[in-house]
This record gives C-alpha cells, sequence and structure tokens, in this order.
C-alpha cells in the first residue's frame, strides 16, 4: 500500500515530536484547566499539541537522518527504524526524569489555549478536513504534481535513496543535471527515507506528503485563531464563528491554488505552513507564564527550522522569525520569571543599560530554544554547499532599482493569475496591520519577507519578467495563508470593539 510508508514515518514524526516536547517540560502545555482546577483536554488543545509535535517531528527527523548521513551509516530499513526508536527512547528517559525532577503543582497555571475558549470541532473544521481530501485524491491520482517534483525535489530524493544518504556528489556534477543544487534538502531526505520503508521510489507515497503539510496548515491557522482569540469577549459562539471562519478560509485557499497551480511534491506548502504555525508565538502578549513563553520560542524555534530546512527562501525567514521573536516578545529587560513581560526600560541611562543587560541575559538564555533547531538544519547545509561549491552564481546580483517598472508589471500579471482568484492584491491590507499592536509582528514578517523577494527579484542576474511571472505565484503562497489569518483576527477584533460601543 503506498499510503503506509508515508502514515509510519508521520506517526513516528509525531512520537518524536510529542517526547521532544516532553523532555523539554512542554508537553503539558497542551492542557487546560476546567472547573474546579482539574486539567481537561479538549479539541482546541489536541490540534494545538499536535500542530507543535508534527513540526517538531518533522525537523527531528531530518536532523537524524543528516547525523546518520554524517556517521556514515547507510539510509535503510533497519538503520532507519533504529535511529528513530533509539532517540525516541533517550527523548523519553530525558521526559521520565525532567518529571521525576520536577516540583508537584496544582495544574492550575494558565497554561497552552486553556485561558482560550474550549473551541470544539465546527463547520469552519469540516471545510478544512474536505479540503485536504481533495487535495489528497488529486494526489493519489497524480493530477497535480509540480513540474519541479520531476527534475528537482523527486529527482534528488530518489538519487538520496540510491545513495543511501545525500548524494552530493550528484549536486556538484559541473552538468548541473538537477536544478537548485544549492537547496537544503529536507524533503529529498524525506523522500528518500519513503523510498527505502516503501521498498522502492513511489511517487503517490511522495506526493501524498502535500496533502499532510496542508492539513499541518489548517491546524496551525486553528491553533493561531484559537490561542489569539484567548482574551475574546463577548458570546462564545460568536468568537467560535471566527474561529471556523478563518479555518476555512487558510485551508481553501491553499488547497485551491495547490490544486490549481500544480504544488503537489513540492517545497512551497512546508514554508506556508511554518509561517502559519510561528504565528502563534508572534501573536502572544506579554502577560504568559514563563512555561508558556518558552513553549512559544521552542514552537518558533522548530517552525523556523522547518522553513530553513526546505529551500533558500526559507533561511531568511528563519532569521527574521529569531529576530522579530525577540523583539516583540518583551524587548529590553524581559524577564525569565512568571512576572508580566514588558518592553519598557528605565527612563535614565544607568536604568537602560541595566535594562539592555537583562534582555541580553535573557536572550542567552532563550537561544538554545530558539536558534539551536535552525542551526541544526543551516549548519549542516551551509558546509555542505560550502565545501563541494554547490551555490549557484545567479543566487545573488547587483541591485538594479531600474528593474522596478519591470517587476512590478509583471507582478501585477501574477496578482491577476485565475488560481490567485485576485486574492494577492489583499497584501495591500499589511501596512495597515502594523498599527494593531497585537497583529504588528506578524504583518512585519510577512512584509520583510515580501521585500527580501523584491531585493531579489531587483538583483539576480537573470532575466526579470520571467523570472517573477515563474516564481512569484509560488512566493505568494507562502504568505498568503498567514495573511487570511491575520485578516480574519483583525476583522474579528474590529466587530468585536463595535459591538461594545
Amino acid at each position: 500500500m503506498s499510503a503506509l510508508p508515508v502514515l509510519l514515518l508521520a506517526v513516528a514524526a509525531l512520537a518524536l515530536g510529542a517526547a521532544m516536547l516532553a523532555a523539554a517540560g512542554d508537553l503539558g502545555l497542551g492542557l487546560g484547566t476546567g472547573s474546579g482546577g482539574r486539567q481537561r483536554f479538549g479539541f482546541a488543545a489536541a490540534v494545538d499539541l499536535a500542530t507543535r509535535s508534527a513540526v517538531a517531528g518533522l525537523v527531528l527527523l531530518f536532523v537524524l537522518l543528516l547525523a546518520l548521513d554524517a556517521a556514515g551509516v547507510p539510509w535503510r530499513r533497519r538503520s532507519l527504524a533504529a535511529g528513530v526508536a533509539l532517540l525516541f527512547v533517550v527523548l523519553a528517559a530525558v521526559a521520565w526524569y525532567r518529571q521525576r525532577a520536577a516540583p508537584r503543582d496544582d495544574g492550575s497555571a494558565a497554561l497552552g489555549p486553556a485561558a482560550a475558549p474550549a473551541a470544539p470541532f465546527g463547520w469552519g473544521d469540516g471545510v478544512a478536513l474536505t479540503a485536504v481530501a481533495v487535495f489528497a485524491w488529486t494526489c493519489w491520482q497524480r493530477l497535480v504534481a509540480i513540474p519541479d517534483f520531476v527534475y528537482h525535489w523527486g529527482l534528488k530524493g530518489k538519487r538520496d535513496a540510491l545513495a543511501g544518504g545525500l548524494d552530493v556528489a550528484f549536486l556538484a556534477d559541473p552538468l548541473r543535471l538537477t536544478d537548485h543544487p544549492d537547496y537544503p534538502n529536507l524533503l529529498p531526505s524525506l523522500y528518500a527515507a519513503t523510498a527505502h520503508l516503501r521498498g522502492f521510489f513511489d511517487e503517490r507515497s511522495m506526493l501524498l506528503y502535500s496533502p499532510l503539510l496542508l492539513l499541518l496548515l489548517a491546524a496551525g491557522a486553528r491553533a493561531a485563531l484559537a490561542r489569539a482569540d484567548a482574551g475574546a469577549r463577548g458570546p462564545r459562539l460568536f468568537a467560535y464563528s471566527w474561529l471556523q471562519a478563518g479555518t476555512a478560509a487558510a485551508a481553501l485557499l491553499a488547497a485551491l491554488f495547490a490544486i490549481g497551480y500544480d504544488l503537489a511534491g513540492g517545497g512551497d506548502l512546508v514554508i506556508a505552513a511554518a509561517v502559519v504555525v510561528a504565528l502563534p508565538a508572534l501573536l502572544a502578549d506579554g502577560g504568559r507564564p514563563l512555561a508558556q513563553r518558552r513553549s512559544d520560542d521552542l514552537t518558533l524555534g522548530m517552525a523556523a527550522a522547518l522553513a530553513a530546512g526546505v529551500k533558500i527562501e526559507g533561511v531568511p525567514l528563519a532569521l527574521l522569525l529569531l529576530a522579530l521573536r525577540l523583539l516583540a516578545d518583551g524587548g529590553a529587560g524581559a524577564p525569565e520569571t512568571d512576572a508580566p513581560e514588558t518592553a519598557a526600560p528605565e527612563t535614565d541611562a544607568s536604568g537602560t543599560a541595566a535594562g539592555w543587560r537583562r534582555w541580553a541575559a535573557s536572550t542567552l538564555r532563550r537561544l538554545p530554544r530558539l536558534a539551536g533547531p535552525p542551526a541544526l538544519v543551516i549548519a549542516p547545509w551551509l558546509v555542505t554547499c560550502l565545501r563541494h561549491g554547490l551555490f549557484r552564481g545567479t543566487n545573488s546580483g547587483e541591485l538594479q532599482l531600474s528593474r522596478l517598472g519591470t517587476v512590478a508589471g509583471a507582478a501585477c500579471e501574477v496578482f491577476n493569475l485565475p488560481e490567485w482568484h485576485a486574492l494577492p492584491w489583499l497584501l495591500l491590507l499589511l501596512p495597515p496591520l502594523l498599527l494593531h499592536r497585537r497583529l504588528r509582528p506578524a504583518a512585519a514578517l510577512l512584509l520583510a519577507q515580501g521585500a527580501f523577494y523584491l531585493y531579489i527579484y531587483l538583483a539576480a542576474p537573470v532575466d526579470t519578467e520571467f523570472y517573477v511571472l515563474s516564481s512569484l505565484p509560488r512566493l505568494l503562497y507562502h504568505l498568503l495563508p498567514a495573511l487570511l489569518v491575520l485578516l480574519t483576527l483583525a476583522a474579528a477584533g474590529w466587530e468585536r470593539r463595535s459591538g461594545q460601543t
């Protein structure tokens, strides 16, 4: 059965991710507190926990494959199973030791999505699952595979499967038989591992990862909406309606374009999902407990690693995520205590210096969770590319502002593509979102990533118009699902304020 290896690796990733969250002390953050201080586990908490576990598990699985390759252990069915089992046992042992050493508490802290409404399964969730199912059917029928799957993602995955590890010799071939030899290798490595479990390289198996990533994107959107709605006022049904509308909108947008533009098998779904999964940490306010702040740091770090592991565009995105998280979450002098965070340092010179010293100390303590995961992904990729000369000359060039007219004209054509249904014009609403304090870090992320794409178009030594027309439709896919989540939150907040006046 073609789907079985994919499901096995998906379950393995979930198990590894959950074990890692437990080892980090974050697994219990999916629990809420019900009446009488007793803990409950509702649908919203389950979605939040599964989303965080899936992202962490995918990153851990990729890091494990890199470690096996660096140690000279060929990727085979037995070595993969042994590696996953050993890593799970180690993480479970750390979690068990941590649990025994941790002081007992009454479980009354406001953890995870506990402060949010219960947010049970609703019509928007049904729409999202239907979109995932339709996309999965088109993938199973091999109707929507991206052309890059043939000569890029799938080709590298097949070569890695045959080589039993990263086929660097193939990537470094001066004939450049593959496109993008300098891309990070998360997706081809996942394909190679699946091929070993399957027994051969099966296109259907590889394409099935795309609907699973769409499911991760939809779950991330729902988790972000539920977390951000924690302080909502008014009837609960009202809050649920916005949550359901935002979940349905993000999933439908991602599915419709993936089907209409043939995105299955490529890496763009991975980056889009990573951006959405990172939203709760960027949307968080400053009144959370220390445990929740640390959990958000780890989740954002894992999302950054996931983005950095799949495409070059994901590397600056990962750096932007880390920078905005540090700037948005406490600023100078953010305490490593359960006291509320504050971004305002003292007004006198000595107080300001003390505030920045506290910020520096706090940042150093947070770096293992924030920067550790992306470093484990970026460092091996960077060393491999530099050592074997994989970087292409078309990646950079001299900035030429004279190209702005060409870029603008081609971008307008892309914005009006029938597969996009004019939705890219919603990007014009990003600057006003900067005025919303809660949404500002996430809006700044989307604007900064968009500005990076513009810089590449103005500097890359290639045909500018063709470059924009061929790549911008997919680059917009990285931003628009997250933008719909932000617009949903902005609309919900505006209507709540209108109803209170």
